[in-house]
């Protein structure tokens, strides 16, 4: 059986917002005091009007006890944390940890296993290398350049080529899905439906960039986003046509890619 929740929404003086949620009873399930969004927050949860567990926020990112401590003397009326109550999100700040260093390891391992541990690897973030036995081509980008071909109409190609390019991920997407985000992978590629997909889109972002939307839209979303003021500028019309010569150059059918992308 469902429970009906009725919520009651305050804005104080000092710019503090204090949103508390309420069971069918009127019993008090969740009390939130904030500061914007989520520049500082504290929440509690209460069972039969106990309050049994805090969780805390700043700059939009649970955070722990200590930290909401540290934040909070910057704010006069939003109230210090409760030790004796259980510390809701400390677990599972533990728990990411403990699997943000899983992932990394395994992306270690992944690389000490990959054809890319023969090259030097890049300073940067993100990136990929092509290779071909001895040959190989790198690519680097950044985090909004791939974002942009998976969220932009006007590139209809972005989608394949990230597909095409590995960013779907190593295989066994379901499972991965469930360990978070995993970075440093090596997967097979079909050379000719690659350069191909590559051509296509450097049509695409060449316009793109010389004709950007007044408004742009997420795939599958009808909001749209208003265009910066200042559009940073894309990696993608100066590093596809090296990608494009150097895949045209190859007589292997199937390549190899390393992608690092975050």
């Amino acid at each position: 059986m469902s429970t009906k929740q009725n919520f009651s929404h305050e804005t104080l003086p000092s710019g503090k917002i204090v949103v508390r949620r309420f069971g069918d009873d009127d019993s008090l399930l969740e009390e939130t005091q904030s500061y914007g969004s989520l520049e500082i927050g504290i929440q509690y949860d209460f069972d039969a009007g106990r309050k049994i567990s805090e969780t805390y926020f700043s700059k939009r990112r649970m955070v722990s006890r200590r930290t909401y401590e540290n934040v909070r003397v910057g704010y006069a009326d939003m109230p210090p944390a409760e030790g004796t109550v259980e510390d809701f999100g400390a677990g599972l700040l533990r728990e990411v940890r403990t699997q943000q260093r899983q992932n990394k390891a395994e992306a270690e391992q992944r690389l000490a296993e990959s054809e890319e541990s023969r090259f030097p690897r890049p300073t940067a973030t993100n990136w990929l290398r092509v290779i071909a036995g001895e040959e190989s081509h790198l690519v680097i980008f950044a985090s909004r350049d791939w974002k942009t071909l998976s969220r932009e109409r006007m590139l209809p190609s972005g989608r394949e080529w990230l597909r095409l390019f590995g960013f779907d991920g190593p295989p066994g997407g379901a499972v991965n899905v469930a360990k978070g985000l995993q970075v440093g992978f090596e997967v097979t590629g079909d050379r000719e439906a690659m350069m191909r997909v590559s051509k296509s889109l450097l049509s695409e972002v060449t316009n793109y960039v010389k004709h950007p939307p007044e408004k742009s839209y997420w795939q599958g979303s009808v909001r749209p986003r208003r265009r910066p003021r200042r559009r940073p500028t894309s990696a993608w019309p100066s590093v596809l046509p090296p990608l494009i010569e150097f895949l045209a150059g190859l007589p292997e059918p199937v390549v190899k890619i390393f992608n690092h992308h975050r």
